[in-house]
């Protein structure tokens, strides 16, 4: 089949959405289809090639549409430069997607969904959030769709009380690109690769330090390693960006008594780079806080590497976690507790058999979670 992709964000792009379509689109081409990517045009630091940038097939064509960064431009900003950029994309995707002769149209953002719906071809619906206004409209173009994914069972459940048809509706994760975690070095020569040098226990976070400006736990986790920190037996590795938001968890680590001696900032580092990081670690942490986006909408890309990594998990106890991981494949805590998730890494650290078993069925578990095998339900669901 011929399949274009339809995104409003700027490509490529550092943050996690760009490489969760970079893999999306690589996947549905191992699978034997053709994509096509359609992006609008806005300026970015990344200045290598889609394809190169993501590691992926160099036969995903990526098309920018529009000339303007309607985003970054002074004569309209905030709210109003996303409203004209996707009123264009809107306006100029409609032919540039009926000269194309695809079979679906796959975006994961609903705002083009008005222009997608009118081309007559099958659109599939990725939801990543769920919007909080002109719900009657969403909803009559979700019972449009060929097929709403939703990333969790708990944006399903919502979907389903606001009036979107079952059959419409199909619930699938993120999910992992197990080559990427293939004749990985061992953990001392990992810690070499990212200049760790400490006979401690290493306790690890990988992965961006906030989402839309809302905290992931990184400051549960610093209070958590200041209470362990007279046993001496723990280091902590936070691996994530941006700049602004490390150096204010490094001013926190500061205020809590923590020295480069007991936890180290490693910033933002390249996609590549992840699984290294995280076989760098004995325990991996996600540490949740009990907020609406992550307990409904929420299937992070690093639990599934986290899992490929094959370490020992701690993560907070929401439903969007429980979706995939069970206590036969990770340890929970509280959300939002310190108390909870210094307990959880004594525990792991206590029981090491037992956290190697979990970390043996994650590992096993995630198999499921890989990037053809998602794509192929989707697909097969069709």
């Amino acid at each position: 089949m011929r399949i274009a992709y339809c995104t409003n964000v700027r490509l490529p792009s550092e943050r996690a959405h760009g490489h969760q379509i970079a893999q999306v689109c690589d996947a549905l081409m191992k699978l034997g289809h053709a994509v096509d990517v359609f992006a609008p045009f806005r300026r970015s630091s990344v200045k290598e090639e889609f394809s190169a940038y993501y590691k992926v097939s160099s036969a995903i064509r990526l098309q920018h549409i529009g000339k303007i960064d309607f985003i970054e431009s002074i004569f309209a900003p905030g709210v109003f430069g996303l409203w004209l950029m996707n009123s264009m994309l809107r306006r100029e995707l409609v032919p540039e997607l009926h000269k194309g002769s695809y079979d679906i149209l796959y975006t994961r953002s609903p705002a083009l969904l008005p222009a997608l719906l009118g081309i007559g071809k099958p659109v599939l619906l990725e939801l990543h959030q769920l919007p909080r206004l002109r719900r009657k409209e969403f909803v009559q173009s979700c019972n449009t769709c060929r097929l709403v994914i939703c990333l969790t069972t708990s944006m399903r459940d919502t979907l389903l009380s606001w009036g979107v048809r079952a059959d419409r509706l199909l619930v699938e994760g993120d999910a992992v690109d197990l080559d990427r975690f293939e004749n990985l070095p061992q953990r001392e020569k990992a810690e070499r690769k990212l200049y760790v040098k400490t006979d401690r226990i290493i306790v690890g976070y990988v992965g961006r330090l906030k989402t839309l400006g809302m905290e992931k736990g990184v400051s549960v986790l610093l209070e958590a390693l200041a209470d362990l920190q007279k046993t001496k037996q723990f280091f902590g590795l936070i691996i994530g960006g941006p700049e602004e938001d490390r150096k204010e968890y490094e001013e926190l680590a500061r205020q809590l008594g923590l020295t480069e001696d007991d936890v180290r900032f490693a910033g933002e580092i390249p996609s590549a780079s992840v699984p290294v990081s995280l076989v760098a670690c004995d325990i991996l942490t996600m540490p949740f806080p009990d907020l609406p986006h992550y307990r409904h909408n929420m299937s992070p890309l690093k639990m599934f590497e986290y899992m490929a990594a094959g370490r020992p998990i701690i993560t907070s106890d929401l439903p969007t976690i429980r979706d995939v991981l069970s206590e036969e494949t990770a340890v929970f805590c509280a959300p939002g507790s310190s108390e909870s998730l210094k307990q959880a890494i004594v525990w792991v650290h206590e029981h090491p058999e037992e956290a190697r078993l979990k970390a043996e069925k994650a590992r096993e578990l995630v198999k499921r979670h890989t990037w053809q095998e998602r794509m192929k339900r989707i697909l097969d669901h069709l």
